[in-house]
């Protein structure tokens, strides 16, 4: 084709040549083009042949059912199907390699493969939620003041300042024309003169408590009534405050620690209720320090301690961190290039300069607890030798701080330029120069950046010390709203139940949500004004603060009735404008540590702080709580709410219709009740029908508030619990609390012992078994230490009154449980009224250190000294009662024949038990190599604990009744035997922890009529005449073992002194709860004591090391002469006696000299205690015998009245043995990590009750404070009034004279006070205490230990270096062990978004603050308030 070819299109025509000609081609191409065109059109037909169905998307059809059971049971699948079908006929479930088998054989696409992936993902995905509701971090993993990230879905929802939400939607038109809100007062709310009590026998703590609830939840601010100032959770914002600054505010800034500042709590508002709520706070408050103060003993999984490098005073620390050894040269040359003089100390060169340096640091480290404590020393005013020493103290205590800083920087700068220097061949002087003066300031950035990091490293630990006790007392206080709140208004306390509406039930998720967050509602603002269930004491309360507050805002009103006509004012007749005038005060808040409340103008109800320990009053507060204890409360219903609340319910109605809240039908409709359709069906008293009917016309038309609060029965009687009243009140309460707590994250998703710790979630647990789950117990308690009876009735449920408690414990059958002492007193209306089981201030111990004076106790044959539960002998089996019973004359020992023990053969009973129990209980941890592995076995619970129990099975003769490897068909197992006998010996053991008491207790009642009839059925039997002939019928059997041999003697000898088999039962079972007494102990703590010696020893350099007392005690375990055993036996008293503190505890039965009236040691009084402090006793005693005898804890027997043999020489005979054999073990040491350590926490001495919710420095400055008043100030005082008298007598000034003896008077009467507020004597002894296997509580017995070991034989430790016991030190101070604050302690990247929308919220703090502007009163207004 030529160059001019046209293009042809589709129409046979051209678009001429490409070149533009126009010219058409030749007639032969022409018609050659036209019949194929012609061609293409004839061939359309062949279209269908076109396209690639290659390309398209394969669909294949499901297969039927009928093919997947053919393939399902085919023959390939018989022997699976078969094993699937065993599995599930025998009950064992299927079997899941089988199942798989089956599924594998269907299809690609069959229909019932689909469902099977189906349901598996399904069931896969929701066990997981969707998204997840809870982070890592501080800010999800706390609670935050204003309740923002509680909902992780929605971390604003119900965050302080969020407007409220509307729960009723608005449906039925209201009356055009309401009723006046007074008229409505008068006529459905007024209660009358008498007032109406409740029969129901709660109490105001009741009250109290909803009291608490009511202003945690709601807080409508001032200026803009649809705000919720506070977060819409129940998270003790009264106490805690709900916002950053607030809760700085009550946090103790001074000693940190994670505590509140005594007695304090953020919510001003509760000034002004009755003073039983503000005491309810200060509970909290306690409970709160309590708790951070236990977080920190026990420091669980070391989340409570700041790295090691910090644990010391800022100065003391960084001196510490930056000095380090060097040698003479380099010591001297960095002196050279930093210009200093030998006196900057830059480093030590030798051991000797180390351990000054290290005095040095002691004595700084004391010094600083002690300034920090006392706060900084004045220059004196005054020529006084002793303040002029006390100042020239402090000044060189300033001094030494300012050198340790200096030292630091120095030495860093020191060792920053060796090392430069170091890296340099040829260094020029302007080098130098350069060095140094670089070196000098890295070294002192260093320093700083240390110090900012220490600094940060306790307010972390106290960052996390009071949000994990925030949520533990959080925790007790749900607890309290659940298991007491919450029963006592369902009414189940008249039953002998448990039941309760807990919302945090095992629900799935799936079903019912939970943690998704919570806002509060405008008709749950007004359903939650419970005045009409006011006391009547309370409504007296209630005027008398009104009428000081008159008083105060100087106004002279009189009052306004027309009946009343120029008589007194009376806060019955108060009305809106003289409430406005009354609450909107001109007086500035006062911050929380100085706020006081009550009545200024009668001291029974006026609560002042203490000056020197900023508590309240103890006694006070007992008393008042008391009062509301026993005071029953008001009916709930119609025409009960007392009349100076008037203004506030008119307010209430007001606020009401401007928040356009739905009629009282409306709202049953949304919580799927019936409509009340008459008058008669709100009520069925008439004359609130009639008045509902003249002021709404009809029931449709019939407000929420106040018409929930009128459905009644013809009593007016709407209180709670189980009736036949269709109360919407009580359904939408009991409503709210499920939701309440089922919609906070912390109270559900995060409910565990990550959060509250084992300890915390213990604490506040529920016991199911004790006082029918109540717990409210717990935190009067621990607020009151020892002020109530342990076994108080008040206890059985503290929300009624203890008449009342008393009635249902002895229709429910707990009588025997509590105290029950009834007394008759006049209540505040002068009424006889019933109460039980009270309270009285706790009268401190006689303790005793003296080796004489506790031995005089401990061997006094008069019973006027006895141990406490001697005087509970209800609890004991009545032949046991009979032996302990206290006798006026004492006890006369009987005489009987001497014991012949063979103490080799007891020796080696203990030893062959020993091995025995070790063969059984060992693990195998390394097997890397087979001729040496390593083995690990719990030494406490595995060895000790088995031991003791086998010992005192065969003692009493039920031996066989225990399980073991040789008697595996025995009814018991050594484990359950032994928590019988721990049982026991808890409940008699000295106990500090009062909460615990009634359930250990009942554990012990119950263990020891197990053991008593085991005892009975063992020794005594078998040495009866009936035994002996049972005996002589059958004497085969193996010989008796020589401790199964020395039971039985001692069984024959007590029952032929006593000839009654039950006492002698008794006597035996005595003798070997003595004899098991402090065994595991005694063992776990000097086996722990020589470890700890052998580990210290390693740390030494090897020219330094000596050997310590375990490795010759290693040495002596193969010698089997009697002087070695009898050396070891001498160590291992030794090491007890330095080892166990476990007081001993006696009371008095009578006022008495003890020992009597010729020779008194000291004065006691009933019921007073005296604490035996052995440790302390044997640490001070100049006799350094090895005998047992000698002993202090051997004189502390009792049995050895009714048996010739002691019981005590069975415990030290088996100690020594078993820390013979533990010595015969190949290289014993601990295991790895924790378990390798004994859990054992020592509870420091304490003076007064308050330390237990005190932080150590603040009860130091309190004593500093004391002291000073006794030896400084009240004696110049004295002075001082002693001149003006002499002045004033001189010159005959009688006003002066007056002056002056007022003021000796005053110092007198401060003297008294300061005695009995803070003195040196000892209220709890130091003591050991240890923790349970899960570390949820404190016990006064070890529990495990694990230790390691290569086998038995001589020990050698890994060689000369002791390389077994060497431990690389952990970098406690880096992540994972150590996580500073980062970005997760404020939300991350939740923060940030939180962080940019909060610029355009109000600020809450400055909101708080504008208390002069409310309507409402934030604070109480009166003086104390205003003189802030």
């Amino acid at each position: 084709m030529s160059s001019n070819t046209t293009q042809l299109l589709s129409t046979g025509r051209t678009n001429g040549s490409v070149n533009g000609s126009t010219s058409t081609g030749t007639k032969s191409e022409s018609e050659e083009l036209r019949i194929l065109n012609q061609q293409l059109k004839d061939a359309l037909y062949l279209s269908k042949f076109h396209g690639d169905p290659l390309l398209g998307d394969k669909i294949k059809t499901q297969t039927s059912y009928f093919e997947d059971f053919r393939n399902i049971f085919s023959f390939q699948n018989a022997s699976a199907l078969s094993q699937l079908a065993g599995k599930l006929l025998a009950g064992k479930g299927p079997d899941m390699h089988s199942g798989a088998q089956v599924v594998a054989s269907l299809a690609t696409n069959s229909k019932l493969r689909a469902m099977v992936v189906e349901n598996g993902v399904k069931t896969k995905y929701e066990r997981m939620l969707h998204p997840p509701l809870t982070y890592l971090g501080d800010a999800f993993k706390y609670r935050q003041a204003d309740g923002k990230f509680n909902s992780a879905l929605h971390p604003h929802l119900g965050q302080a300042g969020a407007p409220y939400a509307k729960t009723v939607p608005s449906q039925t038109h209201p009356l055009g024309a309401l009723p006046d809100p007074g008229d409505i007062f008068d006529r459905l709310m007024a209660r009358d003169d008498k007032g109406r009590q409740s029969a129901s026998g709660l109490s105001s703590m009741l009250v109290y408590h909803a009291t608490i609830i009511i202003h945690d939840i709601f807080r409508t601010n001032d200026k803009d009534k649809n705000i919720s100032d506070t977060s819409s959770y129940l998270d003790l914002s009264p106490l805690y405050g709900f916002t950053d600054a607030m809760q700085r505010k009550v946090r103790d800034d001074k000693y940190k620690l994670g505590l509140l500042k005594p007695d304090t709590f953020a919510e001003d508002r509760l000034l002004r209720q009755p003073p039983g709520v503000c005491i309810m706070l200060v509970m909290y408050n306690r409970y709160h320090n309590y708790a951070a103060t236990q977080l920190r003993r026990i420091n669980e999984n070391n989340r409570f301690a700041v790295p090691e490098k910090y644990a010391l005073p800022k100065a003391a620390a960084a001196a510490k961190l930056f000095v380090r050894r060097l040698s003479a040269e380099q010591y001297k040359q960095s002196l050279d290039l930093l210009s200093l003089g030998e006196d900057n100390l830059l480093s030590t060169t030798t051991d000797q300069e180390y351990e000054q340096f290290k005095t040095l640091l002691d004595t700084y480290s004391k010094k600083w607890k002690s300034y920090e404590a006392s706060g900084p020393i004045e220059e004196p005013t005054t020529k006084d030798s002793n303040s002029q020493k006390e100042y020239d103290d402090y000044i060189s205590f300033q001094k030494l701080e300012k050198r340790l800083k200096t030292l630091a920087t120095n030495a860093k700068a020191g060792s920053l330029i060796l090392e430069a220097l170091a890296l340099k061949k040829d260094v020029t002087e302007d080098d130098k120069k350069k060095i140094i003066e670089e070196s000098k300031a890295v070294a002192s950035k260093s320093v700083s950046d240390f110090e900012k990091a220490h600094v940060d490293a306790w307010n972390k630990l106290d960052d996390d010390l009071f949000n994990t006790a925030r949520l533990i007392t959080c925790g007790m206080y749900i607890q309290v709203s659940i298991h007491d709140y919450l029963r006592a208004l369902m009414g189940f306390h008249q039953f002998d139940t448990t039941f309760t509406l807990d919302p945090r039930v095992a629900e799935d998720h799936k079903n019912v949500s939970r943690g998704l967050g919570n806002q509060v509602t405008i008709e749950f603002n007004l359903l939650y004004r419970f005045h009409c269930a006011i006391s009547l004491r309370d409504e007296v309360y209630t005027e008398s603060f009104l009428k000081e507050l008159k008083a105060f805002r100087q106004f002279d009103w009189r009052s306004q009735d027309p009946t009343k006509q120029g008589q007194e004012w009376s806060p019955k007749d108060i009305t809106l404008e003289q409430f406005a005038a009354l609450t909107r005060g001109p007086s500035e808040p006062m911050e929380p540590w100085n706020q006081e409340f009550g009545l200024l103008l009668d001291p029974k109800y006026s609560f002042k702080r203490n000056k020197d320990t900023q508590l309240f009053d103890d006694q006070q507060m007992i008393d008042e709580l008391l009062r509301s204890m026993d005071e029953p409360i008001s009916n709930f219903g119609p025409r009960n709410v007392p009349k100076c609340l008037k203004p506030v319910e008119i307010l209430g109605i007001l606020q009401a219709r401007k928040w356009e809240i739905g009629t009282l039908n409306d709202f049953r409709e949304f919580f799927q009740m019936k409509r009340h359709e008459t008058f008669e069906s709100i009520t069925k008293h008439p004359e609130v029908q009639t008045a509902l009917r003249d002021l709404y016309e009809h029931p449709d038309k019939v407000e929420f508030y106040p018409g929930i609060f009128c459905e009644s029965g013809a009593d007016l009687n709407a209180d709670p619990g189980p009736s036949d009243l269709d109360s919407a009140l009580w359904a939408a309460i009991f409503s709210d609390a499920i939701t309440l707590v089922r919609s906070d994250r912390f109270y559900t998703v995060d409910w565990n012992t990550n959060s509250l710790t084992s300890w915390g979630m213990k604490e506040v647990t529920p016991d199911n078994d004790n006082l029918k789950s109540s717990v409210f117990h717990r935190l009067i308690q621990r607020a009151f230490p020892e002020w109530f009876p342990y076994d108080s009735v008040r206890f059985f449920h503290p929300f009624y009154t203890s008449e009342q408690n008393a009635t249902y414990a002895k229709q429910q059958g707990y009588e025997k449980t509590f105290k029950m002492e009834k007394t008759v007193v006049k209540n505040d209306r002068d009424q006889d009224i019933k109460i039980w089981d009270n309270p009285s201030k706790p009268i401190k111990p006689i303790y005793l250190k003296d080796i004489a004076k506790i031995n005089a106790v401990l061997t006094d044959q008069s019973d006027k000294l006895v141990h406490p539960a001697r005087l509970r002998l209800k609890d004991m089996p009545l032949k046991v009662a009979e032996i302990l019973k206290p006798r006026k004359d004492g006890f006369q020992a009987k005489v009987q024949s001497p014991i012949k023990t063979d103490d080799s053969a007891l020796t080696k009973y203990f030893v062959d038990l020993m091995r025995d129990i070790i063969k059984r209980e060992f693990i195998v941890m390394d097997k890397s190599n087979p001729a040496r592995p390593i083995y690990q076995i719990d030494i406490t619970r595995d060895v000790a604990i088995p031991v003791v129990t086998r010992y005192v099975a065969e003692l009493l003769g039920f031996a066989d009744k225990v399980r073991s490897d040789t008697n595996t068909n025995a009814k018991y197992s050594e484990n359950e035997i032994y928590q019988h006998i721990t049982n026991c010996q808890m409940y008699l053991s000295y106990n500090v922890d009062e909460t615990k008491l009634i359930r250990r207790r009942k554990a012990f009642i119950s263990s020891m009529d197990f053991l008593y009839e085991l005892t009975k059925n063992g020794h005594i039997r078998d040495v009866s005449l009936w035994g002996r002939f049972l005996g002589a019928l059958w004497p085969f059997g193996s010989p008796p073992s020589a401790m199964k041999k020395l039971g039985l003697d001692i069984a024959r000898e007590v029952l032929n002194s006593e000839g009654d088999s039950g006492r002698s039962a008794a006597i035996l079972l005595l003798i070997g709860l003595d004899s098991a007494y402090q065994a595991v102990v005694a063992f776990t703590s000097v086996l722990n004591l020589f470890i700890r010696e052998l580990y210290k020893e390693a740390e030494k350099d090897n020219e330094d090391r000596k050997a310590s007392t375990w490795q010759q005690l290693q040495t002596l375990a193969f010698d089997d002469s009697e002087k070695a055993l009898s050396t070891i036996s001498a160590m291992v008293l030794k090491a007890q006696k330095s080892s166990v503190r476990l007081p001993i505890v006696r009371k008095a039965v009578q006022d008495c000299k003890f020992p009597n009236d010729a020779n008194p040691l000291f004065e006691i009084r009933k019921g007073q205690t005296v604490i035996c402090d052995l440790y302390a006793a044997e640490a001070n005693s100049k006799l350094k015998s090895d005998d047992e005898t000698d002993y202090l804890s051997y004189q502390s027997t009792f049995t050895d009245k009714f048996a010739s043999y002691h019981p005590k020489h069975i415990a030290a005979l088996s100690l020594t043995a078993m820390i013979k054999t533990l010595a015969q073990m190949k290289n014993l040491r601990r295991s790895h990590h924790d378990q390798g350590h004994l859990k054992k926490i020592k509870l420091d001495a304490s003076y007064e009750g308050y330390s237990n919710y005190m932080a150590p420095m603040r009860m130091q400055k309190i004593g500093y404070d004391v002291n000073k008043a006794l030896e400084k100030d009240l004696p110049k005082q004295r002075e001082e009034a002693r001149g003006a008298l002499a002045k004033a007598t001189k010159d005959n000034d009688d006003d002066a004279i007056k002056a002056a003896n007022d003021s000796l008077k005053a110092a007198d009467q401060r003297e008294k006070s300061l005695k009995e507020l803070f003195s040196t004597k000892i209220l709890r002894p130091a003591t050991d205490t240890y923790m349970t296997p899960e570390w949820d509580e404190m016990v006064p017995f070890p529990t495990t230990w694990k230790v390691r070991f290569d086998g038995f034989g001589p020990s050698d430790y890994g060689g000369e270096n002791l390389t077994m016991l060497q431990r690389a030190p952990m970098p406690d101070d880096q992540p994972p062990w150590y996580q500073p604050n980062g970005p997760s302690h404020v939300g991350g990247s939740f923060a940030t978004w939180n962080h940019l929308e909060t610029k355009a919220l109000p600020d809450l703090a400055a909101s708080a603050a504008q208390h002069k502007d409310h309507l409402v009163s934030t604070g109480c207004g009166l003086p104390h308030v205003a003189a802030a």
